[in-house]
Parts: C-alpha cells; sequence; structure tokens
C-alpha cells in the first residue's frame, strides 16, 4: 500500500472519529432533557413497590387524610380511586408491551 493511500485512510478516519463524537455530543443533549423525567418516574415506581409491599403505609396515609381533612374526604377517595384505576391500566399496557 502506497503512502498516499495511508495518509488518506488516516485522514479519513480522524474525520470519522470527529463525527462520531459530535453525533455523541447530540445524543447525550438529547438524552439530557429527558433525565429529570425519568428520575421522577423511577421515585414513582420505587414508591409503588414500597406500597405494594407493604400496604399499611397506604392505610396510614388514608388515615391521615381523614383526620386532617374530612370535609375534603370524598374528593379525595375518587381522586385516589381514579389514580389506582390509571396505575393498574398502566402497568397492564406496560406488561402487554413488554416494558415490565
Amino acid at each position: 500500500m502506497s503512502v498516499a493511500r495511508h495518509v488518506a485512510l488516516a485522514l479519513r478516519k480522524a474525520r470519522l472519529q470527529e463525527r462520531i463524537a459530535l453525533q455523541r455530543d447530540q445524543i447525550a443533549a438529547c438524552v439530557e432533557s429527558f433525565e429529570k423525567p425519568l428520575a421522577l418516574a423511577d421515585k414513582v415506581l420505587q414508591a409503588g413497590r414500597v406500597i405494594q409491599q407493604k400496604p399499611w403505609i397506604a392505610g396510614v396515609g388514608v388515615f391521615a387524610l381523614v383526620v386532617l381533612r374530612r370535609r375534603h374526604i370524598w374528593r379525595w377517595i375518587g381522586r385516589g380511586w381514579t389514580l389506582w384505576r390509571a396505575w393498574r391500566s398502566g402497568r397492564r399496557w406496560l406488561h402487554e408491551n413488554g416494558y415490565l
């Protein structure tokens, strides 16, 4: 192989490496915008696992709502029921689509 061919290949390799570095930076910038929402989703899922393992925590929360906000209890029960149904349907969807 000639020297000119080696130089051409070295230049091409350098350009490709620069292009790869630029693409990595672009991907990192795109992923960065999802970091906070995904961290929040992880915390919510972890809280759901804790409540699933220790259901008495949910009972304490309901009791606190009853004691602290007796006037608005039916509204909170309705919200809780809606949230619980959304959680179940979302979990089912995640299982059906292979995310969990």
